[in-house]
């Protein structure tokens, strides 16, 4: 048969349907929906793996305004009876997202929030002139359309689930897309406080023993913010990457994969498409990117067509708070080496304000952002091994990474230009000037986490060099475990570099430096750059001293 149109970006699954794109049929989520006893379902998975998609599907099936619609014919859930078919189109909905619901300040977030309600409330006019609705409701209806209403704005959506019922006789289905997005971004923005109690009050008239409501379903990339909603959220179940239940609706499977490929007549490339797009672990399924797998269709190149831009300005903001852990930084280039990263105790109940406390939230929170997948199904939540999923989350990583230090820490120094050109002088004096003049910044611990602490900001320095060297760390070469390599990756490059980190105290910088030279001479460290013209470097540190000898 003729393959199917590339719907790439589109959410909406009535187009999808009616271009006769390519969909990868998912409408047995409606037949789980319609059994379980659950009432309110949180769906938390990264970004761009087809949580809208799917929000749209069940809007389409069971919205009473689209009855006796055809987009569902030839799919899985017209094979399921009766039972399943007399749900069709059956209730009033309200589908809404809350993905725009991002502002500078919190008064910015609610005239945001009041523009979302008038638009919400103008899909339903017909209930201004309902007569099952009283003046007092029909009242507070105008001055949601009109943005006057301050006072019970938070109670908005549950006053629209009140109508909705009183008007069709019926109870409400509400779908909630991307609830997390105003939390998050209050969080970034200095007004979370603000932003959490306020969303906390639209879950407890919306959700909490709400008599009016049939199903309450949301998405979001975080469990953390469901947890803070409290008893505005505690009828909720959570179901995330972790868990079996619904694990094969969001992405695509691998057997879904191979469809697609057969379909395309792309079969021969499975071996590749796995490399750069498999690897995600969601329960005991395999999933593939579901963007990326459309993208690479559409323009047959394997490239990184994923990254999470809604994740990154708070993963970066974690990474980079030195003063509270010391420790991660080192972790994370570690991981960005060697792929994966052990002993985590997921921390599936956080909330943000430990993010900046605690190793294992931050880690979690990579893996709810896609970034991290568990190694194997999970049966110990308190000892996972978690890896970076495929290719395109290496180089996306990466790309991240070089763009941080490049545009917040290398700002005047050009210190990877030095290395490539073997001006070690240049190099060792501008470095110490951006010590002295960064570490100010910084509570820098006086122990092994020390130690640690100048190792991983050395790495992340000089991680910006990443597309002239290979920069390893802690590998084993010759007869022990070298701290940094530079190796370069292309043949003009006649230089490599072995580093050595130290830790001083006021009155040994000479005796430490000669430590580190020893360390390498003996250890053999060069073996594996010895075609290379090698410079032996030691750093030493003290607090915010500094002292660089090369060899």
């Amino acid at each position: 048969m003729d393959k199917r149109k590339l719907a790439i970006g589109e959410n909406d699954f009535k187009t999808i349907i009616e271009t006769n794109s390519l969909y990868i049929d998912k409408t047995l989520l409606i037949k789980d929906i319609i059994d379980t006893s659950v009432k309110c379902l949180c769906f938390v998975r990264p970004r761009r793996f087809c949580k809208s998609v799917s929000m749209s599907m069940l809007n389409y099936y069971f919205n009473i305004e689209y009855k006796d619609n055809k987009l569902f014919d030839g799919l899985k859930i017209m094979n399921q009876g009766d039972i399943y078919f007399d749900e069709m189109n059956k209730y009033p909905v309200i589908s809404i997202s809350f993905k725009e619901l991002r502002a500078n300040t919190y008064q910015e977030f609610i005239d945001n929030y009041k523009d979302l309600m008038n638009s919400l409330y103008n899909k339903y006019d017909y209930l201004e002139t309902s007569d099952k609705l009283d003046e007092t409701d029909k009242e507070y209806f105008l001055r949601i359309k009109r943005e006057e209403e301050d006072t019970l704005l938070s109670k908005a959506i549950a006053k629209l689930i009140s109508y909705l019922n009183k008007h069709h006789e019926k109870k409400v289905i509400v779908l909630l897309d991307e609830y997390d997005v105003p939390i998050i971004n209050g969080y970034l923005k200095g007004y979370y406080d603000d932003v959490i109690e306020f969303i906390k009050q639209v879950f407890s008239s919306t959700f909490k023993d709400n008599l009016d409501l049939k199903k309450g379903i949301v998405t979001g990339v975080l469990r953390i913010a469901i947890e803070e909603l409290g008893t505005g959220a505690n009828n909720f179940k959570t179901y995330n990457i972790t868990d079996n239940m619904y694990s094969s609706y969001f992405g695509f499977t691998e057997s879904e994969v191979e469809d697609i490929l057969k379909e395309y007549g792309l079969s021969d490339k499975i071996n590749e498409i796995k490399e750069w797009y498999d690897g995600y672990l969601f329960g005991n399924t395999t999933i593939y990117n579901p963007v990326s797998i459309l993208n690479y269709l559409e323009s047959q190149k394997f490239e990184s067509y994923w990254v999470n831009t809604g994740g990154v300005d708070l993963l970066k903001k974690l990474i980079f708070n030195l003063k509270k852990s010391s420790t991660i930084l080192n972790e994370f280039h570690k991981l960005l080496e060697i792929g994966s990263i052990e002993r985590v105790a997921l921390n599936l109940h956080m909330n943000l304000t430990d993010l900046e406390n605690d190793r294992n939230t931050i880690w979690t929170l990579f893996m709810s952002n896609g970034y991290l997948t568990p190694l194997e199904e999970i049966t110990d939540l308190e000892n996972v091994t978690l890896k970076i999923p495929n290719l395109e989350v290496i180089k996306s990583l990466e790309k991240i990474v070089n763009s941080w230090f490049k545009n917040n820490v290398l700002t005047k120094y050009n210190f990877i230009e030095y290395l490539i050109n073997n001006k070690i002088e240049m190099f060792k004096s501008d470095f110490k000037k951006y010590i002295l003049e960064t570490f100010s910044y910084y509570d820098v611990p006086g122990n092994d986490d020390g130690e640690r602490f100048y190792h991983a900001y050395v790495l992340g320095l000089l991680t910006s060099g990443s597309e002239y060297f290979e920069i390893k760390s802690n590998r084993e070469s010759g007869y022990g475990r070298y701290d940094i390599m530079l190796k370069p990756i292309n043949n003009d490059i006649k230089y490599a570099y072995i580093i050595e980190i130290k830790l001083a105290n006021n009155n040994n910088f000479d005796e430490v430096i000669e430590k580190g030279f020893n360390q390498i001479d003996e250890n053999k460290y060069e073996t594996e750059i010895k075609e290379y013209d090698v410079t032996k470097m030691v750093i030493a540190f003290y607090g915010k001293k500094i002292k660089i000898e090369t060899r």
